[in-house]
């Protein structure tokens, strides 16, 4: 052994990744030190000869088999919806109906639309009385119809979607 105290474990694995300093000169010359960075040597090269072994191919297919067989029960997600519900309508009345200046402004909002609701169905009338007393009728027939076969045909040259989950 070697007249100088061996060095921290730190110091000497610190000074082994950098590959130089007096930690190191201290190790050629201290059999116990280049026994212990032997052995960190020989443990380094068998970790880096272990691999993690890759899960199956087949993993994600039986994880979302699983999760579609086992759904979530209906009645659970009609009562968590049912909940949300009452809780935003109990949070807008009180809100509508602490505040005056909110209620007013509601009603007032109501009573203007049910006002402009009666120009708005005078609008649609006279526009479908428009479209059957001219061509037009024949012409948004044959407008919607060369949209639907361009849709369908994009749908067509697109090919088969990718199988869903259920069919996986």
């Amino acid at each position: 052994m070697s007249p100088t105290p061996c060095p921290d474990l730190e110091v000497l694995f610190a000074e082994l990744e950098a590959g130089e300093g007096p930690a190191l000169d201290h190790a050629a010359e201290c059999e116990a030190c280049a026994a212990l960075m032997e052995d960190h040597r020989l443990l380094e090269n068998d970790l880096f000869r272990l691999a993690d072994p890759l899960p199956p191919p087949s993993l994600v297919v039986n994880v979302m088999a699983r999760v579609a067989e086992s759904p979530v029960p209906q009645r659970r997600e009609v009562w968590t919806g049912l909940a949300i519900l009452l809780t935003s309508l109990g949070v807008g009345l009180g809100f509508l109906f602490s505040n005056d200046r909110a209620l007013g402004r509601m009603g007032t909002a109501f009573a203007s639309s049910v006002r402009d609701s009666r120009a708005f169905v005078e609008g649609l009338f006279s526009g479908a009385h428009a479209l059957w007393s001219t061509a037009g009728l024949a012409v948004a027939c044959i407008v919607a119809f060369v949209v639907f076969t361009s849709l369908f045909g994009l749908k067509r040259l697109a090919g088969t979607p990718p199988p869903s989950l259920s069919e996986a």
